[in-house]
């Protein structure tokens, strides 16, 4: 079928220009009803994508557990219908974005794009984190209604077939591909959470990152081009950094790629930042103010920087600064404060964030080099307060500084709470983000006070999570007992509990 108006203005604005030529442009459009009474794993039925090739859409509604989801999101894919069937070497280069819309209004949508070379050997390519469940069975922000309404929606595949003359190496396919992930200022913006951005905590979502699969014997020059296209900025105006992982288990930037070897390959940038052992690649992408003729400056280093706000109780990135190592780390506040858009002279703190569980508060006459400040580490800051308006946000149970917030950060968990029955009054299906610290009796308020229901009269049962099923655990109220408790091997992943309002206690 023709694709219409408005699936190529769609395709258009989330599919951006890779530099290909496109051989075939297609939609389809598949239909679910019933979504919490779905089986675990389940296809659409195939549709043609040009050339004679069949593809179907692989959801998977509670999350794809063999890839690490834990329940609590929706995981899909384009896959290959019959790579049994194909030719010796075959391959086929697809740009293509996934959909999960309303069923009433196509403007009310959720998507992620990416594009991937198909081979019988490596024949799906996807989101196993497409979207967390709470996010498409409530109502955002800006919109009137859920992603998923009454349990129904849309799944849209919007598909372009590249040309692509690039060879396959035969038997080798996990092999010769790597994925890049790239951390951009906007996504550093909206991340809260250690280091520059989440890469694979047990208990909390990878960061939504600009995402590529990339042949390992592309070159270095080629990959940057398509980042810079993809993000639809001048390439000149990039320069990428590698992200390593230290010895004390935080991923930091390391050094700027150089661009004085037009035949470097990713793998090699690849096998550079990880000399023991060949994973994914993780960049940060930094966007240049001007020419530059020494990057960075003689002399100095790149330093992030995180906002502690105590009224909203955040912590995010505001961007980097270079700064020279011999300077004074309060050389850092006037710079915050014009950065911030604040009073000249606003005082400030400043704390490193050197790992999980070591946040140290750095004096202000101290320098940089003094207190062993490197390329890529992150300082924190917060707002000068009195003492009395500090003790009255720990009285009111909030933080009030970020050596505490980063602790709530490190035991932190999203719990999905789903009604156990099917009353007729409003029961919504929701998320609160919790600390893996909190007692039952903290959950149970949390839970009373979004619900507006006794938090004594509400009882809660586990589910496997994997597939979203009851276990017939209740639990039962302890005084002791923490959300790690229920969260232990013996529930698999447990971030899925069920709830229902009692008439009576259950103390």
């Amino acid at each position: 079928m023709e694709a219409s108006r408005y699936q190529k203005a769609f395709a258009a604005k989330h599919l951006p220009d890779l530099g290909y030529d496109i051989k075939d442009f297609k939609v389809y459009k598949w239909r679910l009803t019933n979504w919490m009474k779905l089986e675990k794993r389940i296809t659409s039925p195939d549709f043609d994508c040009g050339e004679g090739i069949s593809r179907r859409i692989l959801l998977f509604p509670f999350g794809n557990s063999a890839n690490g989801s834990s329940g609590d999101t929706a995981s899909v894919y384009l896959d290959y219908a019959e790579p049994m069937e194909s030719s010796e070497g075959w391959h086929a280069h697809a740009q293509f974005a996934l959909v999960i819309s309303n069923i009433h209004d196509h403007t009310t949508y959720a998507v992620s794009n990416s594009d991937h070379r198909f081979t019988a050997e490596q024949c799906d390519w996807g989101f196993t984190r497409f979207k967390q469940l709470h996010e498409l069975f409530n109502v955002q922000e800006g919109h009137s209604r859920p992603i998923i309404e009454e349990e129904s929606a849309d799944i849209s595949v919007y598909v372009r077939v590249l040309e692509d003359s690039a060879p396959v190496l035969l038997n080798e396919e996990e092999r010769a591909f790597l994925t890049a992930r790239v951390v951009t200022d906007d996504t550093f913006a909206r991340h809260e959470g250690f280091d520059l951005a989440t890469f694979g905590e047990k208990n909390w979502p990878q960061s939504d990152l600009p995402t590529f699969r990339v042949p390992v014997k592309e070159t270095y020059g080629t990959f940057k081009l398509r980042v810079a296209m993809h993000l639809k900025l001048p390439s000149n105006n990039v320069r990428l950094w590698v992200l390593v992982y230290r010895s004390n288990k935080t991923v930091r930037l390391d050094a700027p790629i150089l661009e004085n070897d037009p035949s470097l390959t990713v793998e090699a940038v690849r096998d550079m930042a990880n000399s023991t052992q060949r994973g994914d690649l993780r960049l940060y992408l930094d966007v240049l103010m001007g020419p530059s003729r020494s990057y960075p400056p003689p002399g100095h280093i790149m330093v992030f920087l995180k906002h502690f706000d105590t009224s909203k109780q955040t912590l995010l990135g505001v961007g980097k600064v270079f700064v020279l190592c011999n300077s004074k780390v309060q050389d850092l506040h006037p710079i915050i404060n014009e950065r911030m858009k604040w009073t000249p002279g606003v005082p400030l703190r400043l704390y490193e964030e050197i790992k999980p569980g070591m946040i140290t508060l750095i004096k202000p006459e101290s320098t940089f080099a003094e207190n062993e400040i490197q390329n890529g580490d992150i300082i924190c800051f917060q707002v000068e307060q009195a003492e009395e308006e500090l003790r009255e946000l720990e009285i009111q149970g909030l933080y009030s500084n970020p050596v505490h917030f980063y602790g709530f950060l490190e035991n932190r968990v999203m719990i999905i709470f789903r009604p156990k029955l099917k009353e007729p009054d409003n029961n919504p299906e929701f998320g609160l983000v919790l600390s893996k610290k909190h007692k039952y009796d903290t959950m149970a308020q949390r839970v009373g006070e979004y619900l507006r229901h006794d938090p004594i009269k509400l009882r809660f049962t586990t589910t496997d999570a994997a597939r979203a099923v009851l276990r017939r655990s209740v639990l039962k109220r302890s005084l002791n007992q923490s959300i790690a408790d229920f969260m232990d091997s013996s529930y698999a992943a447990t971030t899925v509990l069920l709830y229902e309002k009692l008439a009576v206690t259950t103390v």
